[in-house]
């Protein structure tokens, strides 16, 4: 087999295989060796009609198209495995051009990895945001930890914003029951607007064994098709009233909640930790900024398929995070009022600039040879096996090969940002 390689527009080439007689006779005849089985010819047993009977009877081509994909497979294979430049990045085309006595043309038309042209991607100036952390933020953190050890105290009173109401409901249009409209037992925090606008406020005023008609229209934006824009009646009773008990914020507190004995050590902890994360915020700020302006300084022509994967991509990851939450990409849409194709549509910009951040990444990891050494591997194993208190051993056999990928690219993404870093 001989075959040439053409450029073509649109980051397409033109894999063309000259397949001769012998190599074509031989392909045909292991069609013809898988396929036997399957005919039934007259004065033979099934599977034992010799090949050029079987052609008689179905024509000279029955075991062409068989012949063409196994040649095709491995031709094409072996095409992909001797170019190492001729990067892939879609399912060919097949086109046959010739078929005759003498052999076989076959022509693969494919869509391959684009050229990049970078720009300047060093000495550029992209301003870094400086870490702070404002005396606010330390105290909504020691609040959130408050909230994180309130107390609910039942109180026989009436329902004041802010309170948590044990609830019974259901609710009906038209006198009928919809599904999903009936509870027993339900903790609703009345002001935090989880309900349909207008429910919680008319719970306002009412104690503990009251019961209540409450009159509700749902949005037009409803994720249920069949309640949007209908009037409908929850016949709710209270089983309790709950008022929140926040703990003292004093050294008690601190010690219960942390290692520390004080509420200034707690204090100043949080503020360290907070710090952290700000430099870490500010990092990846950094690091966002200057690749956007390394990949608006690059000329590359992103060939719509990548583009469309990298869709596919984004989905399935957007598909994989909301089974956390125990719904499914399908129901998320139809909550959000829009259909995938739109989520698609609107996600297209997105998933064309990640796809020329990684061809930016890839062209300058290629052009300054930055790569992953084993010394670089057994480091980061250390330190993990640090961090996770095992030996180095235990730490490297808890690897495997596709979390020894997903290290080494991390390592290669450190390396590559690090480098950025050091010249921008």
């Amino acid at each position: 087999m001989k075959y040439t390689i053409e450029k073509k527009a649109n980051s397409q080439v033109a894999i063309e295989f000259t397949v001769n007689d012998t190599e074509w006779q031989a392909e045909v005849e292991q069609a013809y060796q898988k396929m036997k089985g399957k005919f039934n010819i007259q004065g033979f047993r099934k599977g034992k009609a010799p090949r050029h009977v079987i052609e008689k009877f179905y024509g000279k081509g029955v075991f062409f198209d068989e012949a063409l994909n196994t040649a095709f497979t491995k031709y094409y294979g072996e095409v992909l495995k001797k170019e190492k430049n001729l990067e892939v990045v879609d399912q060919p085309s097949l086109e046959v051009k010739s078929l005759d006595d003498k052999g076989v043309v076959l022509v693969a038309t494919v869509t391959v990895s684009p050229e990049v042209k970078l720009g300047d991607y060093t000495g550029l100036q992209v301003a870094k945001k400086e870490a702070k952390v404002s005396q606010k933020q330390v105290d909504d953190e020691l609040k959130a930890m408050l909230e994180d050890q309130a107390r609910f105290v039942e109180v026989d009173r009436p329902i004041q914003n802010g309170d948590t109401a044990n609830i019974d409901f259901s609710g009906s249009i038209d006198g009928k029951k919809f599904e999903g409209g009936t509870a027993n037992g339900y903790d609703l925090v009345i002001g935090s607007h989880s309900f349909i606008d207008g429910f919680e406020e008319q719970l306002i005023g009412l104690k503990k064994d009251d019961c209540k008609d409450v009159q509700v229209t749902f949005p037009e934006n409803y994720h249920v098709e069949e309640l949007k824009n209908k009037p409908a009646v929850f016949a709710v009773k209270i089983n309790a009233v709950k008022e929140k008990h926040l703990p003292e914020l004093n050294d008690e507190f601190a010690s219960t909640v942390s290692e520390f004995d004080t509420l200034k050590e707690l204090k100043e902890h949080t503020k360290e930790h907070l710090l952290e994360h700000e430099k870490e915020h500010a990092e990846r700020q950094f690091e966002n900024d200057l690749i956007e302006a390394i990949v608006k300084n690059m000329e590359v022509e992103v060939p719509d398929c990548m583009v469309e994967q990298e869709l596919d991509r984004m989905l399935e990851d957007m598909n994989y995070r909301l089974m956390y939450q125990g719904i499914t990409l399908d129901d998320y849409v139809k909550y959000m009022n829009t259909t995938i194709e739109e989520v698609r549509k609107h996600e297209k910009k997105n998933a064309l600039n990640n796809v020329k951040v990684r061809l930016a990444l890839k062209a300058i990891i290629e052009k300054e040879n930055i790569k992953v050494t084993k010394e670089d591997v057994d480091a980061k194993i250390k330190e993990l096996a640090e961090q996770n208190k095992k030996t180095i051993k235990d730490q490297k056999a808890s690897l495997d090969d596709h979390a020894m990928l997903h290290l080494q690219n991390d390592i290669l993404m450190d390396k590559v940002f690090g480098f950025l870093a050091s010249k921008n």
